[in-house]
């Protein structure tokens, strides 16, 4: 599959200001989202302004799968320099980044990032977990342009879905809402598409 950077269907969303800013700010916020569902109690002012340490029990006792995906994205902040002042008490992106706690599984994000434009497979639901395992979130319809950011669980892929030339799906809707989930395509494999973007 062709790929294509990252930075450009992000500068695609209204809502962003800077790429660089949300590229970092959605691993960061996803590692640390999976902390907080472990129990993990936040000290830095960042942490304690985003994650609720009410219901935090002092572990950070990660299963095996979110272990694994944290050192991914670990590299990956590595890998692209990123650092994100926690003595701060929002990040620039928070809201458009909200969607994702109500993923049940959350997505671990690549380097780069591929394209399907103009979907030609049947209306399917976005899911909040691969396997059903969750509610529907949004649709991803025919016609619609698809962009792949995240690691494939298996054969479902966490999918962001845009309207035809890259707009956004649902006006009118809170940043992210509808547009986000986990998608199993019939054949198990990617979609069927008018072009891939690269």
């Amino acid at each position: 599959m062709i790929r294509f950077a990252f930075a450009f269907v992000l500068l695609c969303l209204p809502t962003l200001a800077r790429a660089d800013t949300i590229s970092c700010e959605l691993p960061w916020f996803i590692r640390n989202l999976m902390f907080d569902r472990a129990g993990y109690c936040f000290s830095s002012p960042l942490g304690r302004a985003l994650f609720d340490n009410s219901d935090c029990t002092g572990s950070d006792r990660l299963s095996p799968r979110d272990a694994a995906a944290v050192a991914q994205i670990r590299a990956l902040e590595r890998g692209m320099g990123c650092h994100i002042d926690t003595n701060g008490w929002r990040l620039e992106h928070q809201d458009t980044l909200a969607y994702l706690r109500g993923v049940r599984l959350l997505p671990v994000p690549v380097a780069d990032e591929s394209g399907c434009i103009g979907y030609l497979g049947p209306d399917l639901p976005l899911l909040a977990a691969p396997a059903g395992k969750g509610p529907i979130l949004g649709v991803l319809p025919t016609g619609a342009d698809i962009a792949f950011g995240f690691r494939d669980e298996g054969q479902w892929a966490f999918v962001t879905v845009f309207g035809a030339g890259w707009r956004q799906v649902q006006p009118g809707l809170p940043a992210g809402q509808g547009r986000h989930g986990w998608v199993h395509f019939p054949g198990g494999s990617y979609p069927s598409c008018r072009q891939y973007a690269g």
